[in-house]
C-alpha cells in the first residue's frame, strides 16, 4: 500500500475527529445504532449540501453520484482495514 499523502493524513485527522463524536454519543447512553443513523443523516445533509447547495435538494441523478461516491469510500475504507488485518497477520 502506498504512503498515506499530506490530504489523507488530513482525511484521516477529521475521520478521527467524527469518530471521537460517535464514541461520545455512544458514552452518554445513545445506542450505537442511532449514533449511526445520526452520523449518516449529517454526511447525507452535507453532500446533499455540497451538490445543491443550502436550498437545494437531489434529484435521482444526484442521489446516484452521492451513493457511488459512499460506496467508493465504503469499498476504500474496507482495503484500508484488511491491509491492517494483513500487516497484524490476521488477515
Amino acid at each position: 500500500m502506498t504512503q498515506p499523502t499530506d490530504r489523507d493524513q488530513e482525511i484521516f485527522s477529521m475521520v478521527q475527529a467524527f469518530i471521537d463524536v460517535a464514541n461520545r454519543l455512544k458514552d452518554e447512553g445513545h445506542h450505537p445504532s442511532l449514533v449511526n443513523s445520526a452520523l449518516m443523516l449529517a454526511s447525507a445533509n452535507y453532500a446533499t449540501y455540497l451538490a445543491a447547495g443550502n436550498q437545494g435538494y437531489l434529484k435521482e441523478g444526484g442521489i446516484r453520484k452521492v451513493a457511488e461516491a459512499y460506496r467508493h469510500n465504503l469499498e476504500l475504507f474496507q482495503r484500508i482495514k484488511q491491509a491492517e488485518l494483513e500487516a497484524d497477520g490476521n488477515g
